[in-house]
């Protein structure tokens, strides 16, 4: 009886088998897929929000110039500073000797068009 059982423990199993292996490297692609996709939406977020940050940062930058300038009489324009970008911006004057500075920017890209507009008020 003795004998049985070593010859039993004898020959137990050391590694795998193939439908484990294969289970495992279903999960493992599995894994990997949803991986992948995350990668893939984050970097059509990091895409939208360089867009954003960019119209953004031109709007700001535009509406600190004119502020900087002497109160005139309104001004108002449109420029394309660089290739996919459109700005408008006006400098209007307001009651108690205030005005009124907007600025709005749109960046284009292969990723869709980004629009920030900034508005603020300044004292003459």
């Amino acid at each position: 009886m003795v004998h049985r059982r070593r010859s039993h423990l004898a020959r137990a199993r050391h590694g795998f088998t193939l439908v484990e292996l294969l289970v495992a490297l279903v999960l493992l692609d599995i894994g990997l897929l949803a991986l992948v996709a995350l990668t893939a939406s984050l970097s059509q977020s990091v895409n939208r929000l360089r867009g954003s940050a960019r119209a953004q940062s031109i709007a700001s930058s535009r509406v600190e110039r004119i502020g900087a300038t002497p109160c005139t009489t309104s001004a108002v324009g449109t420029e394309h500073p660089a290739a996919g970008v459109t700005e408008w911006f006006s400098d209007q004057p307001a009651p108690n000797a205030t005005r009124v500075i907007t600025d709005s920017v749109a960046v284009t890209s292969s990723h869709g068009t980004r629009t920030a507009v900034v508005r603020t008020r300044a004292r003459c």
